[in-house]
């Protein structure tokens, strides 16, 4: 692979990749994963909200529903950091590949690969 190097004072070492679509790609990732996390249906995705569920239902009514919503909290927490983990990994991809965007710590110099 090439070395990197700044355009304006040709030094490597203290060269930083701007990562915008990183940021993105985690929130997005994120937000979509832990809706599907939540509201999912069928292939287990909601097994929290089911285990849950059961769990809560030794208590009638009041466990039930709270075995439902605690289930589906995990289901929504788990969907959230699924999500923004692959959304952080593809944006990083997309930034260190595609758009390859730098700043020099430096010269403060920002530019393309």
């Amino acid at each position: 692979m090439d070395e990197i190097v700044c355009p304006k004072c040709g030094r490597s070492d203290k060269l930083f990749l701007i990562s915008t679509i990183q940021k993105i790609g985690t929130a997005v990732g994120g937000g979509v994963g832990s809706i599907a996390g939540y509201f999912g249906r069928g292939s287990g995705v909601c097994a929290g909200a089911v285990i849950g569920a059961r769990i809560g239902s030794i208590v009638p009514g009041v466990g039930t529903v709270a075995g439902i919503a605690v289930g589906g909290l995990a289901g929504a927490f788990a969907g959230f950091f699924t999500g923004a983990a692959i959304g952080n990994y593809v944006g990083r991809y997309i930034d260190k590949n595609v758009i390859a965007q730098y700043r020099c710590g430096r010269c403060n110099a920002t530019f393309n690969r």
